[in-house]
């Protein structure tokens, strides 16, 4: 029988270790009990409760349960087995029977905190908020940092001021912390009060006028809504902290451009693009601003090829090689859209509308057998995309492989739904195809079809 105290309580360890707290370490309610503290309990009873413990640490949580209510029916007032067997049924996601057994644990052990941590959560999970809240509240008075769980709740339900009073009041008992910065701008986004953002940081400023962070997070806010002066104004104050201060140039970039000062842009801009302390996202921003100026002054069209490349050693964006391929595109310079087109689809291959640009620009540049292999591998994810078979239909027509674009073609026409000008081009490129197999009736029968078809359409 001592062998078998030993090993239970290794697993007893084992089992208190497995669960931590986000904020600290608090094993079990039951951290402080060994198996001796279980009572005179028999032979069967530990070996049935090591088996129990076993089955959940390979998560068997089902034959986990069957062994603790085989304990439960031998000593019923263990407060543990209760715990346990909750803690399986919320692996389980069996919320209400954890609820349940989280309970019992309570009246048998009143008031630990452990306990109240695993219903609060189980709550959570369950999205009981009601329940939840009352549970966090109880937790409060064991650490104050229970009030983020509270926070949370309030978030969740759109509460959102008082969810704030509480980050308040744990910045003001614990000092600042990044979470619960994060938790505020989640709060403003979601209330859509993008003032209370700006006003916040601030407010944080007023009271610690070097906080670096704090500079750069209100420079990226007004920089987003469009208040470049006051962006730039916050950058002029930041650059008197810290000179060297990268994010400084996402001001003036904007500034500078807005005032006619040009080269001053372009300057403020590489020097964004080359940070290592920017954000991609901040770059992205930039870069596409650049791009729509460069589209009404093409004057600048060589120093937009510069920026590019520096963006381009640093990030893999698809949405910005696809905004510069449009750029091309719109400007007839296909040939210098399509390297952006396969470096958007390289990022994200499962895109269609990547895929059917691509596609459309390699047909214009003659990169048929590119078409080819792209069109094959897209329609195994979209079988029922009409332009997809079109255009590997137009390539394979263009190689002579008449009997494979027919293939294609007569597949993918079955799948247009009122789109005159797609039908009259597959109409068109069947004809052409029969006509390439020596089919010449076929051929001009198709080819008759796409003219009346077009006719339609220029009525």
């Amino acid at each position: 029988m001592k062998r078998n105290q030993y090993i239970l309580l290794l697993f007893l360890c084992l089992s208190m270790l497995s669960r931590k707290h986000i904020y600290a370490q608090d094993p079990t309610p039951f951290a402080d009990q060994n198996v001796d503290d279980l009572g005179d309990v028999s032979d069967q009873f530990q070996e049935t409760f090591f088996e129990a413990l076993k089955q959940k640490g390979i998560e068997n949580y089902e034959l986990a349960i069957v062994a603790l209510n085989k304990c439960i029916s031998l000593e019923p007032t263990q407060a543990i087995l209760y715990f346990e067997r909750g803690k399986n049924y919320e692996a389980l996601k069996k919320y209400d029977l954890a609820e349940e057994d989280f309970l019992k644990t309570l009246s048998l052990k009143p008031n630990k905190e452990s306990v109240l941590e695993a219903l609060y959560e189980v709550y959570y999970k369950n999205r009981d908020y009601e329940k939840a809240e009352n549970t966090a509240k109880q937790l409060i008075p064991f650490n104050i940092q229970y009030k983020e769980d509270l926070a949370r709740i309030y978030i969740a339900t759109k509460r959102y001021e008082e969810s704030l009073q509480l980050l308040d009041e744990l910045d003001t008992e614990k000092g600042g912390d990044i979470y619960r910065d994060e938790l505020r701008d989640r709060i403003y986004k979601l209330s859509g009060n993008t003032k209370g953002r700006t006003d916040a940081i601030e407010k944080k400023i007023a009271s610690n006028p070097t906080a670096e962070a704090d500079y750069l997070k209100l420079i990226y806010l007004y920089s987003e809504q469009g208040e470049t002066k006051k962006a730039y104004k916050t950058a002029l104050k930041l650059k008197e902290i810290n000179p060297n201060a990268e994010e400084v140039n996402l001001a003036l970039y904007k500034l500078y451009l807005e005032d006619g000062k040009t080269e001053d842009a372009i300057v403020a801009m590489k020097n964004v693009l080359e940070s290592k302390r920017i954000t991609p996202k901040a770059k992205h921003r930039v870069l596409n601003d650049f791009l729509l100026f460069v589209n009404e002054n093409p004057q600048y069209e060589e120093q937009l090829e510069e920026a590019i490349l520096i963006f381009d050693s640093q990030v893999a964006d698809s949405k910005i090689y696809q905004e510069l391929a449009s750029y091309f595109i719109n400007k007839g310079i296909n040939n210098k859209a399509l390297p952006y087109l396969k470096k958007a689809l390289a990022n994200d291959p499962e895109n269609i509308e990547i895929i059917k640009s691509t596609l459309l620009v390699q047909l214009d540049t003659g990169a048929y057998e590119d078409v080819e292999e792209i069109a094959a591998d897209a329609l195994e994810l979209y079988p029922s995309q009409p332009l997809l078979y079109l255009t590997y239909g137009v390539a394979l027509n263009r190689q002579s492989k008449f009997k494979d674009a027919i293939e294609q073609l007569e597949v993918g026409i079955d799948y247009i739904i009122d789109d005159i000008k797609m039908e009259s081009d597959f109409y068109q490129q069947l004809g052409e195809a029969y006509i390439g197999t020596g089919n010449m009736t076929k051929g001009q029968q198709h080819i008759d079809k796409a003219n009346a078809l077009k006719a339609q359409t220029n009525k």
